[in-house]
């Protein structure tokens, strides 16, 4: 079993001075700062439609400011939430994007790297009592995605909670070429081992997902998360995609200040 970073592991390990230093200042702080640092391991595909996975580590950030409406972390990315209400949240954000190795996979051989990159989107939640409803829309030069997932938590006394949900993602042309698509010096490059791939606007990917947190005492926290993936419309059928059905999965352990 092979072991790496996380698909954004690496940017923040290298961001990680500078995160601790972030959050060892607003720790100090107190009053409207809310934050939680720690680290896990997952086991997911070496990229999406691969057909083995591998052991990931995972770094945990997440830095609050006035209730949320500045905030910074390895999953969010960088934003400002303009909403007051704990009910609706809306806002900007900045996150990165998916880097890609060919390395990773066999199957990649030919078709070249796909680098850290920055995005710039926004992002809509609904709180509906348990119900949580999310959206999010991110264009680079890479194309434009977009996500809608929700999520149902279920409290299991004042320690405990369990949450299950489920996640649409789309993509435009662009975006969807980029993860799915072979051009034909990719197909070139890989020794014909590859043909050349199209891949159309639409439907990703859909998702669901179980998760149950447990608060070990005031500050310290674990995480563990199990979600299934399947592959939709182009991205199903792309020479890049091995298996179109994958599960991941996931354990933190984090603590707030």
């Amino acid at each position: 079993m092979q072991t790496g970073y996380s698909k954004r592991g690496v940017w923040w390990v290298l961001l990680a001075p500078l995160c601790w230093g972030v959050a060892m200042s607003a720790a100090a702080r107190g009053g409207d700062w809310q934050v939680s640092l720690g680290s896990g391991v997952g086991y997911a595909p070496r990229y999406e439609g691969a057909a083995e996975n591998r052991l990931w580590v995972l770094p945990l950030l997440d830095v609050n400011y006035n209730k949320g409406g500045f905030f910074v972390g390895v999953a969010r990315g960088i934003g400002f939430n303009f909403s007051d209400s704990k009910f609706i949240q809306y806002g900007l954000r900045s996150t990165l994007g998916q880097a890609r190795s060919q390395d990773a996979d066999p199957r990649l051989y030919g078709t070249g790297n796909i680098d850290y990159y920055l995005e710039g989107g926004a992002f809509l939640n609904l709180r509906l009592w348990l119900l949580s409803l999310n959206t999010s829309v991110a264009s680079s030069d890479y194309g434009t995605h977009g996500d809608f997932s929700y999520s149902l938590a279920l409290p299991l006394g004042e320690r405990d909670h369990f949450r299950i949900g489920g996640a649409m993602s789309f993509g435009d042309p662009m975006y969807n070429q980029t993860y799915f698509g072979v051009t034909a010096g990719q197909a070139l490059a890989s020794g014909n081992v590859l043909t050349p791939y199209v891949a159309a606007e639409g439907k990703k990917s859909t998702s669901a997902s179980v998760s149950w947190s447990h608060n070990l005492d005031k500050h310290w926290f674990s995480s563990t998360g199990v979600t299934y993936k399947r592959l939709e419309g182009s991205a199903q059928f792309s020479p890049l995609t091995q298996r179109t059905s994958m599960l991941s999965a996931n354990f933190l352990v984090g603590y707030r200040f």
